[in-house]
């Protein structure tokens, strides 16, 4: 019992030692040792700890803030404009935008083209995986601005939105040239005020036909277009000083049947 008791007082000396050092208010580490005294009243307790853990949970985005829309990395843009007849002059002018601001694009316009029709096909998917776009710019609408019950196209805007699988994007208004029965406030509600841009209440100069703006026109319609998004979405969209030299890839889709 003798020899466990001194073994038990070798181990608890240590001990003892370091405890009354770490309590005593004056460092007196002995000859040739190094110690780094430690504060045991500012450990924290349960209350602080508590605390100190609400400030890192803090400083990282919520699951719900992820779940929602991401913001589009500027660095990295890569979009797709696709639409009917109507988006090909702006497509031209936003390769200007595209060289200007350092986007990729690829550019779709697929002529007499309906919201049906890009979303019971599978074209939208074709240039999806072929671009691998992380925003996008839709501009379609213009043969069904005189439906009689433009409802009965909601479920193919809502298509066409789900096939974009929650990147991103903008929705480009028709300009109406003759008023119209419904359908631009319908996709409008689709997709919500803040990724709309209502093009009504211009005034752009129409080609022969008196429905398409001409390139010109187009132009200045899709400047109008930028300066939103610039606004709205802070994406970069510095207006060019020059016409691009860079050839971005457009696909002029002919109409089918």
């Amino acid at each position: 019992m003798k020899l466990y008791a001194k073994v038990i007082a070798i181990l608890a000396l240590p001990l003892i030692f370091v405890v009354a050092y770490a309590l005593c208010p004056i460092q007196l580490p002995p000859p040739g040792w190094t110690f780094s005294k430690i504060n045991l009243k500012a450990s924290p307790t349960p209350s602080q700890g508590g605390e100190m853990a609400q400030e890192v949970s803090d400083s990282v985005p919520s699951t719900c803030e992820e779940a929602g829309e991401a913001a589009p990395d500027t660095s990295t843009q890569r979009i797709l404009f696709f639409g009917d007849s109507m988006a090909e002059g702006l497509v031209r002018r936003m390769a200007d935008y595209a060289q200007e601001n350092g986007y990729e694009l690829a550019r779709v316009v697929w002529y007499n083209s309906s919201t049906k029709l890009w979303a019971s096909s599978d074209t939208l998917q074709h240039f999806i995986r072929k671009y691998q776009p992380n925003f996008f710019m839709v501009c379609l609408g213009g043969n069904e601005q005189f439906l009689k019950n433009p409802l009965e196209k909601e479920a193919y805007v809502r298509q066409i939105i789900s096939k974009m699988e929650g990147k991103p994007y903008v929705w480009i208004g028709i300009p109406t040239w003759k008023g119209d029965t419904g359908f631009n406030n319908m996709v409008r509600q689709c997709v919500g005020s803040e990724r709309y841009f209502d093009s009504r209440s211009l005034t752009l100069r129409r080609g022969s036909d008196r429905v398409h703006p001409t390139f010109g026109a187009a132009n200045l319609w899709m400047d109008s277009i930028a300066s939103w998004m610039q606004n709205q979405h802070s994406i970069r969209m510095q207006r060019p000083a020059k016409k691009a030299t860079k050839r971005y890839p457009l696909h002029l889709l002919q109409p089918t049947g």
